[in-house]
């Protein structure tokens, strides 16, 4: 198998520079199909979220490969993501992923957004009103950040950054957090 180049993290776990994406892989078969050639061909690195709802998809095949013997959970580089309405609700969110995922740790959490939106009362997925998503500026993206913090040291997230983050805000959680971001994802 080629080995894929890694870059470091600021905490010294590498990054692979190959992976494959699963945004907009909605469609349960198809992504079963395209996981399962991706990793028959090599790759290791699945960059996922609870936003595309399709972890369970991803846990289940991984699943599948190591309990197959095809490879260990530890050669298998995972990054999810906080939802933007789940803020207010990360380590639930983040609980969910470890269940949805089928594993005790996540390599790469990011918060997806900085800015926050009202979760639907009892449902997954942001409040509207008259069509538009609620912001929910209740909730600072330090409080979120903190609750990363706590799962990274607690080894259940292996690194934590954050996605979408202009200048201004990278430099406010920076100045505020214990752990500094791991990792910048910039869409």
């Amino acid at each position: 198998m080629v080995k894929v180049p890694t870059t470091p993290l600021s905490n010294g776990k590498e990054l692979p520079l190959l992976g494959l994406g699963t945004w907009l892989a909605s469609d349960e078969a198809q992504l079963n199909t395209a996981l399962r050639a991706a990793l028959d061909a090599g790759y290791r690195y699945i960059d996922t979220a609870e936003l595309y709802k399709n972890e369970h998809v991803i846990g289940n095949v991984l699943k599948e490969y190591i309990d197959a013997g095809k490879f260990k959970r530890e050669d298998i580089y995972i990054t999810t993501k906080l939802p933007f309405y789940g803020h207010a609700h990360a380590a639930e969110y983040i609980e969910g992923s470890l269940k949805r995922l089928q594993t005790d740790y996540i390599d790469l959490y990011l918060i997806h957004t900085p800015l926050p939106y009202k979760r639907e009362e009892g449902k997954d997925g942001p409040a509207t009103k008259d069509g538009v998503i609620i912001p929910d500026l209740s909730v600072p993206y330090i409080e979120t950040w903190k609750v990363l913090e706590k799962y990274y040291n607690d080894g259940k997230l292996k690194a934590i950054g954050v996605s979408n983050f202009n200048e201004e805000q990278l430099q406010d959680l920076y100045d505020k957090a214990t752990v500094k971001p791991h990792n910048i994802q910039v869409c």
